[in-house]
């Protein structure tokens, strides 16, 4: 695959992520958005769910691929910021998938891991939509 390929593959993949992310909190009903032209879909809280977890699959393994390549390639986290941002919600994702398969975890470590798994998606997606308005300017 070439590199241009991959790179949107990543960005569609992180757009998904996002969206399906934000889609599980009250938000997408509330501000009407799902009342849109071919958005119904998006109440639909097991799709929402079904979209996220097959979008961060691909992006495990594109992220993957990209570290045991060793390719020089410029999309993904080019920084210690962006791949910390990503462990951190790779790690509370994780915690968060164990808890909806049965595993107990205490209640305030589910807040905790719940309001860190929000604030670092932010977090990355504001980061995402900086670095890109940032590579634009320089064009």
């Amino acid at each position: 695959m070439s590199a241009r390929t991959l790179k949107w593959i990543y960005a569609l993949a992180v757009a998904a992520a996002s969206f399906s992310g934000v889609g599980q909190l009250p938000i997408l009903k509330r501000y009407y958005i799902t009342d849109l032209p071919l958005m119904g879909w998006a109440a639909n809280f097991v799709t929402l769910s079904t979209v996220h977890y097959v979008s961060v699959a691909v992006l495990i393994g594109l992220i993957m691929w990209r570290l045991a390549s060793r390719a020089k390639v410029r999309w993904g986290p080019l920084t210690w910021w962006g791949w910390g941002l990503l462990g951190l919600l790779a790690v509370t994702g994780a915690v968060k998938m164990l808890r909806n398969v049965g595993v107990y975890f205490p209640p305030p470590l589910i807040v905790t891991v719940n309001l860190t798994h929000m604030f670092s998606g932010m977090a990355f997606m504001f980061t995402a939509i900086a670095a890109g308005l940032a590579r634009v300017g320089k064009s």
